[in-house]
Parts: C-alpha cells; structure tokens; sequence
C-alpha cells in the first residue's frame, strides 16, 4: 500500500472514530479525534471518502445504484429543508 494510500484510510478511520464517539456521546473523543486531522482538506477529503463509501454500501445493500440512492437522499434532505 503506497503512503498515501495509507493516509486516506488512516483519515476515514478517524472520520469513523468521529462518528461512533458522537453517537455513544464521547464529544472529547469526538474533538480529539476531530483535531488529529492536519487540517480542514484532510478532514474534508476523509469524510467525503467516507461518504461514498457509505453511499456505496447503502446502494449495494438496497440493490439500487448509487445515484438513485443519491437522489432519495438528496429528497429527503430537501424535504428536511422545507419543514425548518
């Protein structure tokens, strides 16, 4: 695995780290591993990674493809949007 390889999947993992330490209500974790991130393009470049990875997952499990999934997504979203 080359380094950079490497680093990508090491910042998705703290991107998940993130995210199961919220979910359990560990917001020290949560920024511990927030500030473990060199800076906002990491962070945002590990999330992003994440995301479609997710979204992959999602549409592999729904038997749908990805931008369907995107799309009933995006609606939801919208429809979260309307009712602020």
């Amino acid at each position: 695995m080359s380094p950079e390889s490497a680093a990508l999947l090491a910042g998705m993992q703290r991107a998940v780290g993130i995210i199961a330490a919220r979910h359990r209500g560990d917001l020290d974790g949560a920024r511990a591993l927030t500030g473990a991130f060199a800076d906002d393009a990491e962070r945002a470049h590990a999330f992003l990674l994440l995301t479609e990875l997710s979204l992959t997952i999602v549409s592999d499990s729904a038997g749908s493809d990805v931008e369907t999934v995107v799309r009933d997504l995006s609606l939801r979203l919208a429809a979260l949007a309307a009712t602020e």
